[in-house]
């Protein structure tokens, strides 16, 4: 006999690859470090510009880019010279914290003027 479990429609928590997220704890850790509030909340979830975040993503993706097509030798790395971490985690970290700020609409910077034309 087994418990009665309504699932229907949540979410299948279990898909997320937990192992991956380690790189995401690490540079969320780092974060702390290096961006301290005076209450201890966590920095970016008081949300930055989307420019910003975008901008933050390219530059980490640009690195992992130049290495591979430049072979490793010239430029390019596959880890920040920063925090020692991987690019590619700062990306995942970078894309939640973008689809936070875009979620919270946090300085969308939008152009009322291009608005009207949609």
């Amino acid at each position: 006999m087994r418990s009665k479990r309504e699932n229907a429609g949540k979410p299948r928590m279990d898909l997320l690859p937990l192992d991956l997220l380690v790189g995401l704890a690490r540079v969320l850790e780092y974060g702390e470090g290096k961006y301290p509030t005076q209450d201890g909340s966590q920095n970016w979830r008081l949300g930055a510009p989307v420019k910003e975040q975008i901008a933050s993503l390219l530059r980490h993706l640009s690195e992992i880019t130049a290495y591979i097509h430049c072979g490793g030798v010239a430029e390019g790395s596959l880890f920040d010279k920063e925090s020692g971490l991987p690019h590619v985690d700062h990306i995942i970290f970078n894309a939640i914290s973008l689809r936070l700020a875009l979620e919270l609409e946090c300085d969308l910077e939008r152009d009322p003027a291009n608005e009207e034309k949609a």
